[in-house]
């Protein structure tokens, strides 16, 4: 068996078990290429370290090759195509330095307000449509692709549930959302009727004049202009400037800071958030929850309370 024999093999099996697997394909693929259809036994370590490292320091996309390719040569070593895995068994280890933005209300009560300057003669609703679509991104928690994808069916307005189907992971979930957000919506369908569907009640929930799906790139050009009109950024030397992405790790700070407030068990609310994002473990949902200097204020205010009742046991 050859290289890119392999790669198609590994991918046609991938997929076959429901994964859509698309970056990893890029890699395995730009990885045939860089070596060649050359045979398997023919891989040398020089060649995948070669491969993975590239030119520059490391990057956390080396750290994504070497996962990718991990995961292939362990696929052709388990079926004996390979005695061992050419691949050396230390990852690259690169430091993370990248920081999640967490909108303040008030920068996304700008934001929501800024969207009127997306009006066109051509598409007088565009401003309401961009606004509910953050309306949602924040009050749902949703990622922008899912919000994006959501249908004129998938709206449960009587029962304030939506329906997010075959989503990242391969899951689907059942999302409820608060009265202001429904209100929103309902305002927003009364505009969406009066636009062509498509495909009927399974056409695009929030859509161009012409009855089609908003495409990311076009959400995402359309927030950073937002973002620039209201003056929200990091400074100049930072890689990074704020994310439509973020507002889903802004969504899941307010809400545990909500719960400290509220003198809720937030451990034993974490695994409720972890559900509603739609996450397969605890762990995803850690790594939305930055450190904030207003989370940390209302997490250092429950220790004290704590503190206060330990030291008040202790007298008696």
């Amino acid at each position: 068996m050859t290289l890119i024999e392999a790669i198609e093999s590994y991918l046609t099996l991938k997929r076959s078990l429901g994964a859509v697997f698309s970056a990893d394909a890029r890699i395995l693929r730009s990885f045939g290429c860089a070596l060649g259809d050359v045979s398997l036994d023919a891989i040398s370590r020089d060649a995948c370290q070669a491969f993975c490292r590239g030119s520059g320091p490391p990057t956390r996309f080396w750290e994504r090759k070497h996962h990718t390719l991990r995961g292939f040569f362990g696929y052709l070593s388990t079926r004996g195509h390979l005695p061992t895995s050419p691949l050396a068994h230390a990852s690259p280890r690169v430091p993370r330095s990248f920081q999640a933005y967490i909108y303040s209300r008030e920068e996304l009560r700008r934001l929501l307000e800024a969207t009127s300057i997306l009006e066109t003669t051509r598409s007088p609703q565009q401003p309401l449509t961009f606004r509910t679509l953050l309306l949602v991104l924040y009050g749902a928690g949703l990622r922008p692709g899912e919000a994006l994808r959501l249908r004129c069916c998938d709206f449960d307005l009587a029962d304030r549930i939506l329906a997010i189907w075959d989503t990242k992971f391969f899951k689907s979930r059942l999302v409820p959302i608060g009265t202001d957000l429904c209100k929103a919506l309902e305002t927003y369908l009364t505009v969406r009727q009066r636009l062509p569907l498509p495909d009927e009640t399974r056409s695009a929930f929030f859509c161009t004049r012409t009855g089609c799906m908003i495409s990311l790139a076009k959400l995402e050009r359309s927030f950073v202009r937002l973002r620039e009109h209201v003056g929200i950024r990091r400074p100049s030397s930072d890689r990074w400037q704020p994310r439509l992405h973020d507002m889903r790790h802004a969504f899941a700070v307010h809400r545990v800071i909500a719960w400290y407030r509220e003198g809720a068990d937030v451990q034993a609310c974490l695994p409720l958030l972890a559900t509603y994002l739609g996450h397969i473990n605890l762990s995803g949902t850690q790594t939305y929850l930055t450190m904030t200097h207003e989370l940390l204020g209302e997490a250092s205010l429950r220790f004290e309370r704590y503190a206060a009742l330990d030291q008040e046991d202790d007298h008696v």
